[in-house]
């Protein structure tokens, strides 16, 4: 079942970018990246000199999304074996001492790697879970990037490759969600008459300025889009409190069919006698 939208990229060629994991220490990790990569449209995970690829904790994390990858993925001996066919290195660290030439964060560098995809293959570095990337690692790399976080923060490899195509993939895409179709000003002045009208039949409209009132009412009402479906349901309350009151109205608009959660007088009735 789709449970979350899908979009397509169209400013980047996914297929131009790999993840490469150099030395890492436990199979959990390798599956959950390749899970990564799967979820965000990368096919592409490379691992250098890792060490232990016990096939089962491997394909647990991965799950059935990221097993393509895993059954894809490539292993190489050393970092420059791995990286020779590629055109643009990047690297990523949590330290940020003056030698490592720390200049962007994930978001920074997105649009970035997403132009350059289009016709350069890239490989993105993260080292292993204990020590990260040395400074020789990223010796090779022409860009390197840091994920912000609090001073305390401890992030898995597989999380900080989550992150990053996150934001590639948010980068690369347009993702457009229907918005509701809003109630129309006529049928919003319509639900407020009802309003005033159940304020004053509970006697809850101030003397002193009642205007200034039902002007914050409204105002508070209308701060948010209300749709055609919320504006009966706050009609139906209405109609229902005034019902049970003894002082039924009738306030309406041309509409189609009202919702299951409008309740009017003659369907309260219908209800109690049930």
């Amino acid at each position: 079942m789709q449970v979350r939208p899908v979009a397509s990229p169209i400013r980047a060629n996914l297929e131009n970018i790999a993840i490469i994991l150099v030395n890492p220490l436990y199979p959990e990790n390798i599956g959950a990246t390749a899970r990564a990569c799967a979820n965000f449209g990368v096919s592409n995970l490379i691992l250098v000199d890792p060490k232990d690829l016990t096939k089962l904790p491997m394909e647990a994390m991965a799950t059935k999304e990221g097993k393509n990858v895993l059954e894809n993925m490539k292993i190489y001996p050393d970092l420059p074996t791995a990286i020779a066919d590629f055109n643009i290195i990047i690297g990523t660290t949590a330290r940020l001492g003056k030698r490592r030439l720390v200049h962007y964060t994930p978001k920074e560098i997105a649009p970035i790697i997403c132009e350059y995809s289009l016709n350069n293959r890239i490989a993105i570095l993260f080292g292993n879970e204990r020590l990260g990337l040395s400074n020789e690692d990223l010796f090779h790399c022409n860009m390197v990037l840091t994920i912000p976080t609090t001073e305390r923060a401890s992030l898995n490899v597989s999380q900080a490759v989550v992150i990053i195509l996150y934001e590639i993939f948010q980068s690369s895409s347009t993702i457009a969600l229907k918005k509701p179709d809003l109630a129309s000003q006529r049928e919003v002045e319509t639900m407020f008459k009802l309003i005033t009208a159940t304020l004053k039949a509970i006697d809850y409209i101030p003397q002193d300025d009642p205007l200034l009132w039902l002007t914050n009412i409204k105002r508070f009402l209308t701060s948010r889009d209300l749709t055609t479906r919320e504006v009966k349901i706050i009609m139906g309350f209405c109609r229902q409190l005034l019902w049970a009151l003894g002082k039924p109205m009738e306030i309406t608009f041309e509409e189609g069919p009202e919702s299951p959660s409008d309740k009017s007088e003659e369907t309260c009735r219908k209800d109690k006698a049930l």
